[in-house]
């Protein structure tokens, strides 16, 4: 038992085992500084550099040696995936601490669970009243900004935060395509720097451009090159194949027989469950069963998925494991073809340690465009422009997003070129040569991406296919990583509008202090808004009892596109009430009549509708860009087994657009 004050640096050591690296006792010193006086610092180290530690080991030596400079410690993450794992890290930090004052192990771990706390924004309350909380984005902002009238909600959320160390960490997920997550992210940031409230923002994968927007020209602590000590990953080697997941299977089986992980990252829902669908009927084959993970399953089955990840060796995921998964042993990581800093983020998580050693591989997977010109890359397009209008293009061409007439969504390049007279090119997707239907020819004016680029930015995609031969280095060397972010997101922050939405942000926080009240204007945590669906586990009549667990957030955008299939399955709408007789709020279910769903909403869904295996799930009819077009290479992941699905009489549910049920 350790007795007396004790540095960080010894602290660390004595809970750890490990012998700091430089850059973290640079770290320490001055997210102490901040806790005492305030002000911010950004920590940006490769993935695996051991960020949590450099944040969250001052806090816990303040804790030890009873100085209490901050009551509390706050750690943003921007989705609820990452918040479950980064709370158990830090009760296992926590632990060890308790244990130097004295606690026995079953003490330590029982008094841990009731420190550290967990808020997804589903609790009634807000009330950040833990030591530790570990929250999502919506919650944090929701909390800061509540509505603080008496009988509503109180300023226990505004007088936690202002007591606390605060961390906002994975920072380079704040992004969508008008900026308006991480113009809010500098707003939240400059207002808790006024109120002196100390700041730390962290990253493995942060473009210059976006941490100048969140915190200007703050001091950014991170690996040097000087350094004796600094955190070593283990070999990892990259590949890029075009094709399809089936074209990998001898890559996936080679490394479960080595013993080792495989983690498949797919860009969306739809692709994911088709992908794990298909390696379930190889399970035998491979010795071994799939995990299925994703955004939408309720939020008691995921975070049972979240706690079965640790010892599962193949693993089918979303972006949910972007960032933040800890796993020993992953020795493969296949991945669809994402923006470059989501790569970095999911190769990371491959080798993560000294010693290992792995393989990464990008699939690209083409859609056949028939005479359609294909431009897999933004070298490639500037390229074939030349070629196209026989001409030097001396500068840089202006790139915005355009609504074609014929073409629909679609990037517009803008060429200076004198005496040409075509300077404007547009660039489509397979989507695009589906919109345009029969036509067999390319119009002159018109590029093609081969792959699919939804949910992201296609420039960003072209951009980022420029940097796949460079992927690996940026594994290591965090300022190789930075310059080749500035080239992908170049476009992406000099020629963005400021979102009409920000406006009123811009004036809520304009107006908003920290223990006031705050305006009367709707605040969004982000440019998309959400409707939540209630997997309905007990139909019976009386009072309906309300489960944090069997909830699920969704999109408001993808609820309404498919609202029409989804009647049958909807069997209420979700509704607080005042009991006057018991003198407290309760739930009902009452009926729906409207003809679109209601942004914020919550709808009970039968419990036909859901599935624990595959969650809430449209099959191919998804709007993130899963509909197959006219000329996609059909791949035998949209069938199960080989087979057609048969169409069933009777109710349509959900899953009869799956094709499958429990």
């Amino acid at each position: 038992m350790a007795t007396g004050k004790l540095s960080t640096g010894e602290l660390f050591k004595l809970i750890t085992r490990y012998e700091p690296y430089d850059y973290q006792l640079r770290a320490w010193e001055r997210v102490w500084e901040i806790i005492k006086n305030g002000g911010k610092v950004v920590i940006e180290v490769p993935t695996a550099g051991g960020k949590t530690e450099a944040a969250v080991i001052p806090f816990l030596a303040e804790a030890h040696n009873g100085t209490w400079a901050v009551s509390r410690l706050i750690y943003v993450l921007p989705t609820r995936s990452l918040v479950e794992k980064q709370a158990e890290r830090i009760r296992k930090l926590l632990t060890e601490v308790l244990k130097l004052k004295g606690k026995s192990e079953e003490e330590a771990k029982k008094l841990t669970e009731k420190l550290v706390t967990v808020e997804y924004g589903l609790e009634q309350t807000h009330a950040f009243l833990g030591w530790v909380v570990v929250t999502t984005w919506d919650a944090f902002l929701y909390g800061l900004a509540a509505h603080r009238t008496v009988g509503r909600r109180f300023t226990f959320p505004a007088g936690a935060i202002a007591q606390s160390l605060v961390v906002f960490d994975e920072v380079q997920m704040y992004q969508d395509e008008g900026l308006y997550m991480p113009k809010l992210l500098s707003l939240v940031v400059r207002q808790l720097s006024e109120a002196n409230v100390p700041v730390v923002v962290m990253s493995a994968t942060i473009p210059t451009p976006l941490r100048r927007m969140i915190v200007g020209e703050s001091e950014v602590v991170g690996v040097e090159k000087s350094d004796v000590r600094k955190p070593e990953r283990g070999e990892v080697s990259i590949r890029v194949v075009e094709g399809t997941i089936e074209d990998v299977l001898d890559d996936i089986k080679e490394a479960l027989s080595d013993g080792k992980r495989v983690l498949v990252v797919r860009n969306t829902v739809d692709k994911a469950i088709t992908t794990y669908l298909w390696l379930k009927t190889l399970s035998k084959e491979l010795g071994v069963e799939t995990l299925l993970i994703h955004g939408r399953f309720a939020v008691g089955d995921r975070r049972d998925k979240e706690n079965a990840i640790d010892s599962a060796r193949l693993i089918v995921a979303t972006q949910v494991v972007e960032a933040g998964l800890d796993l020993p042993n992953v020795g493969l990581v296949v991945t669809d073809i994402a923006p470059l800093d989501a790569l970095i983020q999911r190769v990371g998580r491959c080798a993560r340690r000294k010693g290992e050693v792995g393989k990464a591989i990008v699939l690209v997977e083409k859609a056949n465009l028939g005479e359609f010109p294909e431009v897999k890359g933004f070298s490639e397009v500037l390229s074939t422009i030349r070629e196209k209008i026989k001409a030097k293009i001396e500068t840089e061409p202006f790139v915005e997003f355009d609504n074609h007439k014929d073409y629909k969504r679609v990037v517009k390049l803008t060429l200076d070129v004198p005496g040409k007279k075509q300077n404007v090119w547009y660039i489509g997707t397979p989507r695009t040569v589906s919109e345009l239907g029969k036509k067999k020819k390319s119009p002159k004016d018109l590029l093609v991406v081969p792959y699919e680029t939804l949910p992201y930015d296609p420039l960003v995609l072209l951009l980022s296919y420029d940097e796949l031969g460079s992927l690996e280095s940026y594994l290591y060397d965090v300022e190789k990583a930075r310059e080749a972010l500035d080239r992908v997101y170049r476009f992406h922050y000099a020629n963005n509008l400021v979102p009409k939405e920000f406006h009123s942000a811009y004036i809520y926080f304009r107006e908003l202090k920290l223990f006031s009240i705050p305006p009367e204007y709707e605040l969004r945590s982000r440019p998309e808004l959400y409707s939540m669906l209630y997997i309905l586990d007990d139909e019976s009549e009386g009072e309906l009892k309300f489960k944090v667990n069997r909830v699920i957030r969704v999109s408001h955008s993808l609820l309404r596109a498919n609202w029409g299939k989804l009647k049958d399955c909807i069997t209420g709408k979700l509704v607080r009430r005042w009991d006057t007789k018991k003198e407290r709020y309760h739930w009902v279910l009452e009926g729906v009549s409207e003809k679109s769903p209601k942004a914020l909403a919550i709808y009970a869904v039968s419990g036909e509708c859901y599935s624990r295996e595959l969650g809430f799930w449209q099959g191919n009819n998804e709007t993130e860009g899963e509909d197959e077009t006219k000329t996609s290479q059909k791949t035998k992941t949209s069938k199960t087994n080989g087979q057609r699905r048969p169409k069933r009489k009777g109710q349509v549910t959900l899953l009869d657009f799956a094709g499958v049920r429990e």
